[in-house]
């Protein structure tokens, strides 16, 4: 059941606060390789209409605080 005003990923899955509240893990940055923090943000497009249908795509990803790049859990290889 879709309830109206909420907000699904794009697995068709309810986003609550509950998903957003806990700190993610941090690692490492793919793009600098240094140790990192991690944060959520939201790729989504945002508020959209499709015919007379209005929704809002919300899309959470993992990303470092620093370059807002991937989190790696292992220490990337020095090459």
């Amino acid at each position: 059941m879709v309830r109206r005003g909420a907000v699904y990923d794009n697995d068709g899955f309810e986003v609550t606060e509950a998903d957003v509240a806990e700190d993610p893990e941090g690692g490492w940055c793919a793009s600098c390789k240094e140790e990192c923090d991690a944060k959520i943000i939201d790729n989504g497009i945002g508020v959209y209409e499709y015919g007379s249908i209005r929704a809002r795509d919300v899309r959470l990803d993992t990303v470092s605080c620093c370059c807002e790049d991937e989190v790696l859990k292992e220490a990337p290889d020095e090459d």
